[in-house]
């Protein structure tokens, strides 16, 4: 088991920002989490998590974040930045870019967040913002079914 990468630190602890009760059980988990695999796709990759059966977990069992936006170098479009929680508990973060290829060693240039802005009936845009959309998190920390996962558009500001 590895540990994390500072850059893979950084986008984790970026998603676990907040006062809700569920990300303080979920810092709790990436405070002893090790890394079990990196599976690097070429367009992106995969890091995934060792959590001890010890940690406490939370409900709901499946929740996925994905409003953390991250500027990464010699990516020129932008990466999609997802975090999954599995069994209620950190299963792994996601990197996608958009187009081109995931750097071997990727670098973080800037991190943030992205809050939606309806363009019409059922489909909006993400727009960087430095602080979160604390309605987007709450609906996204009561579990599955996140709308943006199906309904984005665009991406403003990749």
């Amino acid at each position: 088991m590895e540990n994390l990468s500072s850059f893979e630190q950084r986008v984790l602890d970026a998603f676990l920002v907040g006062s809700e009760s569920r990300l303080e059980t979920l810092r709790m988990q990436a405070a002893v989490a090790t890394v079990s695999s990196r599976e690097h796709t070429g367009s992106g990759a995969y890091i995934h998590f060792f959590i001890p059966d010890s940690v406490a977990r939370v409900s709901p069992d499946r929740i996925i974040l994905q409003d953390v936006n991250v500027q990464v170098g010699d990516v020129e479009h932008g990466v999609a930045t997802l975090l999954f929680v599995t069994a209620g508990r950190l299963d792994f973060l996601e990197f996608a870019t958009y187009t081109g290829s995931w750097p071997t060693d990727p670098q973080l240039l800037a991190i943030g967040y992205y809050q939606a802005k309806p363009l019409k009936e059922g489909t909006f845009t993400m727009l960087p913002v430095e602080q979160r959309d604390a309605d987007r998190l709450s609906s996204a920390l009561a579990g599955p079914g996140l709308p943006m996962l199906t309904s984005v558009t665009s991406r403003s500001g990749s």
